[in-house]
C-alpha cells in the first residue's frame, strides 16, 4: 500500500495523527487504535498516556478527528529525549525514528540558532515529543510501501515563537524543508483587489521533519485503487480554505509484485577478491590461553586480516584449539612466520579462500557535545549497518552518566539519521 498525504493545508504532527487514526476508523466515541496502539506506546516512552484524547470535529465543513494533548513540561534538549527514548521500553524501530526526526529538528534549530542554545523551545512541552513517538508509532503499524506528499503549503503572515514574533514560515520550517517541494505561502493578490486574511502558519516545524522524513516522493495522488481516507483536523479555522490534512491508502494496481523488482542478489556490494586470500589454521593444545591472545594480537599488528580461535579436541582427548588467520595472498609467507615465532605450532594449513565484503567508511557523531567514533557499511549505495566504537562508547556513557547500552543505540540512531542519505 502507498500512503497519500494531501499536505494542501500544510502539515503539523497532530493533524498527522489524527489523519492517520482516522484512517485507522478511529472516532471519539471509539477510539480503538490510540486506546491499543497509542497509549500503550507512550506509557513505554515513559510519558503519561492520559494526556491524549481524541475529538470529533469539523474544519471548513469537513468532519475530521482532532488529536489533543495536555499541556506538560517536556524535555530540556533533544539529547535528552532520545536518551530518554532508548532508556525506555518503546519499541526500538519507533525509537529509531523518532531519534532520527529527533535529529533532524536539532539540526534546523541549530543551523538557525547556532549550536551553543542548549534548550530546544519545540520541547519545553510535552506535546511535540508526544506527537513523534505517536506518529512513528502508527506509521511502523501502518507501514505503508511508500508515502508520498503533495508539496505543503507553508502559510503567511507572522507567529509568536521563543525567540520573538517571525515571519511565516518560520525559520527551522525553511531549513528542514530545505531541497523539499513546497506550495509555498499564500496566492499573490492581483492588483487592485483587497488581500485575503492571513492564513498564519500552515506547516509547523514537526510536521515538516516528519515529512521530511517519511515522505519519499512528492506529487499528486499515486494511481491505483483508494482503499480508505482519512482527515485529521488542525487546531483552527483557516480563513478560506479546509483546515485539515487528508491521508488517502493507495493500493497501487498494475504495479509489479515483489519477485519483479527484488533486488539482484548477485550486484555488486562493496567489493570481492577470488583467489585474492587465504586462511593459515593451526592445530594448538600447548598453550596457555594468555600466550595464545598474545599472539593473535601479534598476527593483527603484522597485518592479518582477521584472526580467530575455535574450541576443537586433539588426539589422546586433549582439548585445545584452532588458530586462524585471515590474510592477504601476498602476506602469506610473511604472517606465517609470524604464527610460527608466536606459538608453538610444527605446521600450517593454507587455504585460498574467497572474500566479499561491504563499502565501510569510518565516521563520527556527536551525543551532547562529546564525540563518539561510528563504523559505517554501505550495501549497494545504502546504509547498512553502524557500529559505535566500544571505547568511544565507554567514555560518553561514564561522562553523561548513563548505560552504555543508551549511548551506543543514540550514536546508532545519531548515525542513521546523518549518514541514511549518503
Amino acid at each position: 500500500m502507498i500512503l497519500y498525504l494531501d499536505c494542501s493545508s500544510g502539515i503539523s504532527g497532530d493533524m498527522l495523527i489524527g489523519a492517520l487514526l482516522s484512517l485507522a476508523g478511529a472516532r471519539e466515541a471509539d477510539p480503538g487504535p490510540m486506546d491499543d496502539v497509542l497509549r500503550p506506546a507512550l506509557a513505554a516512552a515513559g510519558i503519561d498516556p492520559r494526556l491524549v484524547q481524541l475529538e470529533d470535529v469539523r474544519r471548513g465543513g469537513f468532519a475530521a478527528l482532532a488529536f489533543k494533548v495536555a499541556d506538560q513540561p517536556g524535555f530540556a534538549t533533544f539529547d535528552e529525549l532520545i536518551m530518554s527514548l532508548y532508556a525506555s521500553d518503546l519499541e526500538q524501530p519507533v525509537a529509531d525514528a523518532v531519534a532520527s526526526v529527533a535529529e533532524r529538528m536539532a539540526a534546523a534549530e541549530a543551523e538557525v540558532h547556532g549550536r551553543d542554545e542548549e534548550h530546544l523551545h519545540e520541547l519545553s512541552d510535552v506535546d511535540t515529543a508526544v506527537d513523534l513517538i505517536c506518529a512513528a508509532t502508527l506509521l511502523a503499524k501502518l507501514a505503508p510501501e511508500t508515502v508520498v506528499a503533495s508539496p505543503p503549503a507553508l502559510g503567511d503572515g507572522e507567529i509568536e515563537t521563543a525567540h520573538g514574533r517571525l515571519s511565516v514560515p518560520a525559520p527551522a520550517v525553511l531549513s528542514l524543508l530545505a531541497g523539499l517541494p513546497t506550495a509555498g505561502g499564500a496566492p499573490a493578490v492581483p492588483a487592485g483587489e483587497t488581500p485575503a486574511a492571513q492564513l498564519g502558519e500552515l506547516t509547523t516545524p514537526t510536521g515538516a521533519a516528519l515529512l521530511a522524513h517519511y515522505a519519499g516522493e512528492f506529487g499528486g495522488v499515486p494511481a491505483g485503487r483508494i482503499e480508505r481516507i482519512g482527515y485529521g483536523a488542525g487546531r483552527r479555522e483557516v480563513p478560506g480554505r479546509p483546515n485539515v490534512l487528508r491521508a488517502i491508502l493507495v493500493d497501487p494496481a498494475g504495479l509489479p509484485d515483489e519477485a519483479a523488482v527484488a533486488p539482484d542478489a548477485t550486484a555488486p556490494h562493496g567489493g570481492h577478491g577470488p583467489g585474492e586470500h587465504v586462511v593459515l589454521e593451526a592445530n594448538i593444545d600447548d598453550m596457555t590461553p594468555e600466550l595464545l591472545a598474545h599472539a593473535a594480537d601479534a598476527l593483527r599488528e603484522a597485518g592479518a586480516l582477521d584472526v580467530w580461535m575455535t574450541q576443537a579436541l586433539m588426539k589422546k582427548g586433549r582439548p585445545g584449539v584452532v588458530l586462524h588467520v585471515l590474510a592477504a595472498a601476498a602476506d602469506r609467507e610473511r604472517l606465517a612466520q609470524a604464527v610460527f615465532s608466536e606459538t608453538t605450532t610444527f605446521g600450517l594449513r593454507v587455504a585460498p579462500c574467497d572474500r566479499d565484503y561491504v563499502e565501510e567508511r569510518c565516521e563520527s557523531v556527536k551525543i551532547g557535545k562529546l564525540k563518539v567514533n561510528v563504523r559505517l557499511s554501505f550495501v549497494d549505495g545504502r546504509l547498512a549497518t553502524v557500529s559505535p566504537e566500544y571505547e568511544d562508547v565507554r567514555r560518553v556513557a561514564a561522562a553523561v552518566g548513563r548505560p552504555a547500552r543508551v549511548v551506543y543505540e543514540a550514536a546508532q540512531s545519531a548515525a542513521r539519521s546523518r549518514f541514511s542519505g549518503s
